[in-house]
């Protein structure tokens, strides 16, 4: 009966460690649980930004060119001045000629007296070397003498006109001037008619001047201030001239006088002034 006791207290006290360590063992799992479940981490994947989209290259330039409709552009360094208006048109001043028109001179005799006539012209180059130059000069006066009594004179009125032609050749040059040869030539009129006063008769008084020659000189631009297309031309020529006047008396019958000049040599005229007025020329290119 003691046996039996002791034998039922060792299976009671058997199953109660089984309990505390199944309990045990139970406590010990949920920690494990909860402890992998507080270590889970979360990973977020960032996708890298796209590339900025780049802007498609400038087209390429070519230095020196004008776009359509502008003035020529200013040249690349080491560039001439004188290239940029090659296939342009040059407006402006050429110079001052003159046309000689009959005159009283002294004792009586026919004399003659100067018209001046500036040209205004075009110039275009063909090519870097080779240009034109065409040109057009004119006056016209009239104008009257009244008094108050009295009649109204006309006053004595001139007409005058010049054409002119050249060819420049630049032959050398650098970056902002070119030296010029320009063979040209020039054809003046000048027509004027004193009125009959009392018993002077009507007098016409005309004049025709001719010459042929060639200048050397330079053209400078002035793209070393940012104006390419502004040209200053000097030089000095060397020209046959040939001046012809007449005065006809408008009488019955008619009665003329005339006289012929012909000269040769330089033509900077008979003081130095004539050095810039007739031998000076400003122009500007256009597109």
């Amino acid at each position: 009966m003691k046996s039996v006791k002791l034998g039922m207290v060792g299976i009671l006290a058997g199953s109660a460690a089984l309990t505390v360590t199944g309990a045990a063992f139970g406590q010990d799992a949920t920690a494990q649980v909860g402890a992998g479940a507080a270590a889970t981490t979360t990973t977020t994947t960032v996708a890298p930004a796209p590339a900025p989209a780049t802007a498609p290259p400038a087209p390429p330039t070519q230095a020196g060119m004008a776009l359509p409709g502008a003035a020529p552009a200013a040249p690349p360094p080491g560039g001439r001045d004188h290239d940029l208006v090659t296939g342009h048109f040059g407006i402006g001043y050429m110079g001052r000629r003159t046309v000689q028109i009959a005159a009283a001179g002294a004792g009586g005799a026919l004399g003659s007296a100067p018209i001046d006539a500036p040209i205004i012209g075009v110039r275009y180059w063909l090519d870097p070397m080779l240009g034109i130059d065409v040109g057009l000069g004119f006056l016209f006066t009239t104008g009257s003498n009244s008094a108050d009594p009295g009649a109204s004179v006309d006053r004595q009125g001139y007409t005058a006109f010049l054409i002119h032609g050249g060819i420049p050749l630049a032959l050398a040059g650098s970056q902002h001037f070119s030296f010029q040869i320009i063979p040209e030539l020039n054809f003046g009129y000048a027509g004027s008619t004193i009125n009959a006063v009392g018993a002077a008769p009507e007098v016409d008084l005309s004049g025709i001047h001719f010459d042929i020659g060639a200048r050397a000189g330079t053209e400078i631009q002035f793209g070393f201030i940012g104006i390419p297309e502004l040209s200053l031309q000097a030089g000095i020529g060397l020209a046959y001239t040939l001046d012809h006047v007449k005065a006809t008396t408008k009488s019955n019958p008619n009665v003329s006088v005339s006289s012929s000049q012909a000269e040769f040599g330089t033509n900077t005229g008979d003081n130095p002034w004539n050095i810039f007025t007739g031998n000076i020329a400003a122009l500007y290119y256009f597109d």
